[in-house]
């Protein structure tokens, strides 16, 4: 079954997104909210070992201007890996930290 992408569905703390957010990206994965050591393993099964990384497998998910389908579409991929916990705020984490020089990749008022 795809994993259908909600904001509403994670407990990621304002304080632990801003950071994220106002922070340069760094190559280490448990820099990203949502993943620790099991998801950076899982990830790391997948060919992902950074930050960049995951970031750049996330855009290869988008394929058109259409938002919902894109974050499914990674989030459906997060699960195929085995991510198995926190991948909405993976998800989310991710979308926003690109929105910032890619506008228009995340857009909350679509999960109001």
């Amino acid at each position: 079954m795809a994993a259908e992408f909600d904001p509403k569905n994670t407990n990621l703390a304002d304080d632990t997104l801003g950071d994220f957010l106002r922070d340069d990206v760094e190559c280490d994965l448990e820099i990203v909210p949502g993943v620790g050591k099991a998801a950076a393993a899982k990830l790391n099964d997948a060919g992902i070992f950074t930050t960049y990384q995951l970031i750049g497998k996330f855009l290869m998910f988008k394929e058109s201007e259409d938002v919902r389908s894109h974050l499914n579409a990674f989030q459906t991929w997060l699960q195929e890996v085995g991510v198995n916990s926190h991948r909405t705020t993976i998800t989310k984490a991710i979308a926003e930290k690109v929105d910032i020089f890619l506008p228009g990749t995340f857009d909350a008022t679509l999960y109001e």
